[in-house]
């Protein structure tokens, strides 16, 4: 019963459900951004959130509703090293049949890129290394930032330094700061995903809920990898970037 009170607290909590503004709303404030997206990147990003999520999951990892329902063959996950730092025509290779091919050697990716100019196909595997990032944990920082701005942003603030608007709600203990937390810093991924999964309580000083009663283990790893941006240097930047 306990659990049960809890649970409705968290989805009735102000800031916390899911009617934020998207960030790419026009007049919308977007917040903080783990990186600069291509130009590339983002005409991929529209193919991929409109055709492409799916099949692949909206964070790259195989899981879209299309494999859910076994109309589709499970593909692999994104969440790799060889995916999160690879160039697009080395992407390109992947998906083409032999060398010198010009044609997908998966007969649902040949229909779609029938689908598709060839253009437009090489930016939508553009953006998968984006959607990848960042290789050294399990969680894609671009969905995380998603589930952030509507789950976190209202305590968090947008910048992630614990001004958020509904920051007050929780005195006397002020919400985490991401921008200086000594978790992000040691790089304790480990630490930073139970402190989400369970809540701070007293112990971290905060009150944060326990979010793993409504976000799953996936959606966790994709706040962690968020919030890990919030400090410059933790994380090696994409290889565009470098």
């Amino acid at each position: 019963m306990r659990k049960f009170a809890l649970l409705v607290s968290l989805l009735i909590m102000p800031g916390c459900g899911e009617t934020a503004t998207p960030a790419d709303s026009a007049g919308a404030d977007v917040g903080h951004m783990p990186f600069e997206l291509t130009e590339e990147q983002r005409a991929g990003k529209a193919i991929f959130e409109s055709m492409c999520w799916t099949c692949h999951g909206m964070s790259g990892r195989g899981d879209g509703p299309s494999t859910l329902d076994g109309s589709s063959a499970v593909p692999p996950t994104f969440h790799t090293l060889d995916f999160a730092r690879s160039s697009t025509e080395s992407l390109l290779r992947i998906f083409r049949s032999g060398v010198g091919g010009s044609e997908p050697n998966h007969p649902h990716m040949k229909a779609v890129a029938e689908m598709l100019d060839p253009e437009a196909f090489a930016n939508a595997l553009s953006f998968i290394p984006a959607l990848a990032f960042p290789p050294e944990l399990p969680g894609s920082a671009l969905a995380g930032k998603a589930v952030f701005d509507a789950r976190c942003a209202g305590c968090h603030g947008s910048g992630g330094a614990g001004d958020g608007p509904d920051a007050g709600l929780s005195a006397p203990l002020a919400p985490a700061d991401f921008t200086a937390d000594p978790l992000i810093a040691n790089r304790d991924w480990g630490g930073m995903f139970r402190k989400i999964t369970g809540g701070s309580g007293s112990a971290h000083s905060g009150s944060m809920p326990a979010w793993g009663l409504v976000l799953s283990e996936d959606e966790i790893w994709d706040v962690v990898a968020f919030v890990a941006t919030f400090q410059p240097g933790v994380l090696r930047p994409p290889y565009w970037i470098d």
